[in-house]
């Protein structure tokens, strides 16, 4: 309690910083959430796009909720997560949640490659017409790949804790207890970079194919319009709005899974608890940047934007005047 009084300063800080943090993100990925879900029961049913953001906005906002309460917990109650079994209970429902996140977002860049892309192969072609029907199935199989790698994360953890219960001797039994959470704070490390490897080479080589076909697209408008002054293809300006979330998308994941990796274990294996805390303020930054990315560039989310800003408005004006 003493080291908490005496470092308020910070500790106000980063509470106020993760604060902001889980506002942003429960407001952008519930905005999300919440307008598909109102469509759905209106109309009970949701475009493939619609159904992909949804998951991925609810992944979000579970993950921007456990990664704050780390925050909290952390600064608040630092000797919390000294127990084994707390530990274990967090970094369980962190792995899954944590990888359902980056397996959606990676079935959002296949979506986005498969539909938006420019391609000559077979392949791609069936995977255009196919693609709306593929995407529960992508979904589903993404959530029991986390779930596989959880379960095995879940039992591997158990059995630290059995063995470390099974020693005897008190002191030999706190040197197991640390020993093995030292092990299971490197098989999460494990589980979290070798089970993410999969969805990142996927966001990854999708990501870049689709960034290369608008590139090419926009070279060849660029092309014609040079060629002809008077030219002007209307959808310029949409090609480089996509191309500049894909890019954003790209950078924003590759940064999230740097930071979330470096962040995964122990603060002592850093040299000073800042960096701990910067890698854990960038990992929080992602769920919610993008969602706000998301809802920008959506045409529906803008407009049902402005008519809950409208109507906000006008109940301000009604209850000032």
């Amino acid at each position: 309690n003493s080291q908490l009084f005496s470092d308020t300063p910070a500790v106000i800080f980063y509470l106020i910083i993760a604060a902001i943090e889980l506002s942003v993100g429960v407001v952008a990925n519930g905005y999300i959430v919440a307008l598909n879900c109102v469509d759905w029961a209106k109309s009970r049913t949701l475009t493939s796009y619609d159904k992909i953001i949804t998951s991925l906005a609810f992944s979000r906002f579970c993950l921007q909720f456990i990664i704050i309460l780390d925050y909290f917990l952390f600064k608040i109650y630092p000797d919390l997560f000294v127990g084994f079994q707390t530990a274990q209970l967090y970094l369980v429902i962190w792995i899954f949640i944590n990888q359902v996140s980056l397996c959606f977002a990676s079935c959002l860049s296949v979506f986005y490659c498969v539909k938006i892309a420019t391609f000559n192969q077979s392949l791609f072609s069936w995977l255009k017409l196919k693609i709306s029907k593929l995407l529960p199935w992508l979904l589903l199989g993404s959530v029991l790949y986390c779930l596989v790698a959880t379960v095995f994360f879940t039992l591997f953890s158990y059995s630290c804790c059995i063995s470390s219960h099974n020693s005897t001797d008190c002191l030999s039994r706190n040197v197991t207890m640390s020993d093995n959470k030292k092990s299971l704070l490197e098989f999460t490390f494990l589980i979290h970079s070798v089970g993410s490897i999969f969805p990142l080479i996927i966001f990854i080589a999708s990501s870049v194919l689709l960034i290369i076909s608008l590139c090419r697209h926009i070279r060849k408008m660029n092309f014609n319009s040079d060629l002809n002054p008077n030219f002007r293809n209307p959808s310029m300006d949409a090609h480089l709005r996509a191309l500049k979330s894909v890019v954003s998308f790209f950078i924003l994941y590759n940064i999230y899974y740097v930071a979330s990796t470096f962040s995964v274990g122990n603060p002592s294996c850093f040299g000073d608890e800042w960096k701990y805390m910067v890698c854990i303020f960038i990992a929080a930054t992602y769920p919610s940047v993008h969602s706000i990315i998301l809802i920008l560039g959506n045409p529906k989310f803008k407009l049902a934007s402005g008519k809950i800003l409208h109507s906000a408005n006008s109940c301000f004006r009604e209850v000032t005047s």
